[in-house]
């Protein structure tokens, strides 16, 4: 029988090969631009979602978190211009930011209050970078990254012990 912790180690797992195969094969200019992927973690989270009937309810609040992500608002303003490198960070770290209020939201959801601030305080320790133009943005990002990682893996694990 799969458990939701090796389904979702099995989502991340997935996520970071294609990552690297997609990696090895664009340009370092274009890799440079890429500091960070969230497939995975968004993948496990509508993973989760879904055994707790939350799918479309958290979808949506991803998809209305990103709206004024920094990369769709110079979409909207300048086009298909090339993004900055200060506004690709920007716009990953703020999915980042979204990502956070989702994953207390699915917290709550599998665990109640509790679980929701455990999963905060964790997160809080390796908050997105607020200001990207920072030398340590990047690791700070992945940081946040890899925290959001051990967060959803964590929930799988919590819902797992629910189950037995």
């Amino acid at each position: 029988m799969s458990t939701y912790r090796a389904e979702v180690d099995a989502i991340l797992a997935g996520a970071r090969a294609e990552r690297a195969a997609l990696l090895a094969a664009v340009s370092e200019e274009l890799r440079a631009s890429l500091p960070v992927d969230a497939t995975g973690i968004t993948q496990a989270i509508e993973h989760l979602a879904g055994a707790v009937a939350l799918r479309d309810e958290l979808a949506a609040e991803q998809a209305l978190g990103h709206r004024a992500n920094p990369a769709v608002l110079h979409g909207r303003v300048f086009g298909r211009t090339p993004l900055s490198p200060d506004t690709v960070l920007a716009a990953f770290a703020d999915g980042a930011r979204v990502r956070e209020g989702v994953l207390a939201h699915l917290a709550e959801a599998i665990g109640g209050g509790e679980l929701a601030l455990r999963v905060r305080a964790a997160l809080a320790l390796h908050p997105p970078p607020e200001v990207v133009a920072d030398e340590g943005a990047t690791a700070a990002l992945r940081e946040a990254y890899a925290a959001q990682e051990r967060v959803v893996a964590d929930l799988a694990t919590e819902l797992d012990a629910q189950a037995a």
